[in-house]
């Protein structure tokens, strides 16, 4: 969508192929048919350092849509009722975080004594992509700073296991470092929490298409793209799987690497090797009553990992509660039932919050995406592709390739914004 939306608006002629019926990719929702509500696939967040995502929003008309933080505040409890809120206080970055630090209540105070200076060498990291923090887990690099097992628990992993779908213990150095600089210490408000108010369609899908038609461009939905013909050195024409041939002067390829070797001809362009992914669970439970009194909130010591009330963030009408349980790196949600995933986390939810105990549960959902975001594992950051290729004329786009962000709408946005300038800056691509 941002690739197509910078070609567009550079007054180039743009054919958009999508093979689902909507546009938005892995971020989309759905109504279901028995409540009638707007689903997300997943609680797609956005932080105050999505420059380009917000920018996206608002060139399409719809970040108005969009409930942004005016400061950081992230509330953080444990089932047995402790509760801390991490937030930004009127200091300059990264003073802002210590007073709501020093009174958090999750880790012990050597623990936070013994933060502080890792937290520091973060931020003071000028080469974060140098070799020994690519190729090193996040997890060990830290455990060399003397962090202990629960300050990663609950700390650590707090900030890294959403931002990265990935733990500490796998994620590479470089990639944590990227995650904590950008978001909580180079800026007093790049970890201002943003979502959208009703549905990811609303918010991006729908209103990117019809604005792209406003644009003059073409956008084929349910349309699948099989094979791109690279003739002379050059992308020629793309056949659909209907069987239709589309010609054009240039190509962005916008699909996961390994949809890319099935589109292209052996060696066509060098794409690396296939990334591993990582799956995200996500659970919608309807209550009969109101259960939860915030729009969002992190819990630590507990499966349950960040809850959203969709009640409260979309002005849905009571009496009952929608909430959303986002279960990031989901290996072992993901090969469980919906039947077994009730009969765990129903109980977990009552544990963490009181008001549930005594509601009765209408309607449970499970939405997984088992490829939701590549993993940054370590030694594999030189295996994404740049938006140029050795193909004059294809140019690449998506999260996974080299935009030096994970896999999050800000890297989608990032990577389809660089795809188009390295189009339009092409000397042969004028059409």
């Amino acid at each position: 969508m941002a690739a197509a939306w910078r070609l567009a608006n550079a007054a180039r002629r743009v054919t958009l192929i999508e093979r689902r019926p909507y546009l938005g990719g892995r971020a989309y929702s759905f109504v279901d048919r028995d409540t009638g509500q707007q689903v997300d696939n997943g609680q797609h967040v956005f932080l105050g350092c999505c420059t380009a995502y917000v920018q996206f929003l608002g060139e399409i008309g719809t970040v108005d849509r969009a409930a942004r933080q005016p400061s950081l505040r992230v509330e953080v409890h444990s089932p047995d009722g402790r509760g801390g809120v991490l937030t930004a206080a009127p200091l300059p970055a990264p003073l802002h975080l210590l007073p709501s630090f020093g009174r958090y209540p999750h880790i012990g105070w050597r623990d936070k004594a013994r933060a502080v200076p890792a937290l520091l060498r973060i931020a003071r990291e000028r080469d974060r992509e140098r070799e020994p923090l690519r190729t090193q887990s996040f997890g060990d690099w830290l455990r060399r700073q003397g962090q202990s097992a629960r300050a990663i628990a609950n700390f650590w992993n707090l900030i890294v296991l959403p931002t990265l779908n990935d733990d500490v213990d796998h994620a590479t150095a470089s990639m944590g470092f990227m995650v904590f600089q950008e978001s909580l210490l180079k800026d007093r408000h790049g970890t201002d929490v943003g979502f959208a108010r009703g549905g990811l369609s609303a918010a991006m899908g729908a209103p990117a298409a019809e604005r792209l038609r406003e644009r003059g461009a073409t956008v084929l939905l349910g349309a699948t793209a099989a094979r791109l013909t690279v003739e002379h050195g050059r992308a020629r024409c793309l056949r659909l799987a209907s069987g239709e041939t589309l010609t054009a002067d240039a190509f962005v390829c916008a699909v996961r690497d390994d949809q890319l070797r099935e589109l292209l001809p052996d060696g066509a362009i060098e794409v690396g090797k296939p990334h591993e992914w990582s799956p995200i669970v996500n659970l919608h439970v309807w209550y009969d009553r109101p259960v939860a009194d915030f729009d969002f909130r992190a819990f630590v010591d507990s499966p349950v990992q960040w809850v959203f009330n969709r009640t409260r963030i979309g002005g849905l009408p009571g009496p009952g509660t929608y909430l959303t349980v986002s279960l990031s790196g989901a290996w072992e949600w993901w090969p469980m039932t919906k039947d077994a995933l009730r009969e765990r986390f129903v109980p977990e939810l009552a544990r963490a919050l009181p008001q549930a105990r005594a509601a009765r549960v209408e309607r449970f959902i499970v939405v997984k995406e088992q490829r939701a975001t590549f993993r940054n594992l370590p030694g594999e950051g030189a295996w994404r592709p740049r938006q140029r290729t050795r193909i004059p004329n294809l140019f690449l786009a998506g999260d996974w390739t080299d935009t030096g962000w994970p896999a999050t709408m800000e890297g989608a946005v990032r990577s389809g914004n660089t795809a188009a300038a390295a189009l339009l800056a092409s000397p042969r691509s004028v059409s």
